[in-house]
């Protein structure tokens, strides 16, 4: 049976796996416990891990800010994963679920959540919690500006 329960500082590892997974990358593993570690003090961030026999097999992470553009507290899904070998059994929609509750108890106008354009199956599971595509997103990495910046001086 899969038991939902906040992140706590000894998931670390186990969550460094998970993001390891669904970003498709390394990431250098002090950088990402110092800003988990930070994380889990902002009260704005809340964290939760799936575990199936104790075992950490998903992540989710809800971040709250108040937007000018809302005139109220809105919530963002950064991350949510289920390792490959438990995803179709339910996790993920626990994880979500929980999501949910925070929002509703922290009086959010709305729960919102980028999706990479790769990833059709998420963009199915997200419609699939009645979430609707209607906004862009746009990004520019700053590495990029400031290379730009030096070949035009």
């Amino acid at each position: 049976m899969c038991r939902i329960s906040n992140a706590e500082p000894n998931d670390v590892d186990a969550i460094f796996a998970l993001i390891t997974e669904l970003e498709e990358m390394q990431f250098d593993k002090k950088q990402f416990t110092t800003v988990y570690n930070e994380n889990l003090q902002n009260p704005n961030v809340f964290y939760f891990v799936a575990r199936m026999n104790e075992k950490a097999v998903g992540f989710a992470s809800l971040h709250m800010q108040k937007l000018l553009h809302h005139t109220a507290n809105i919530a963002e899904i950064q991350e949510l994963v289920v390792t490959k070998h438990y995803q179709g059994n339910g996790i993920g929609k626990l994880l979500f679920d929980e999501i949910k509750k925070v929002a509703i108890s922290e009086n959010c106008l709305q729960l919102e959540v980028c999706c990479n354009k790769k990833r059709v199956d998420s963009h199915t599971f997200y419609e699939l919690q009645d979430m609707k595509s209607n906004h862009y997103k746009f990004s520019l990495p700053i590495k990029n500006i400031i290379a730009k910046n030096d070949h035009t001086v």
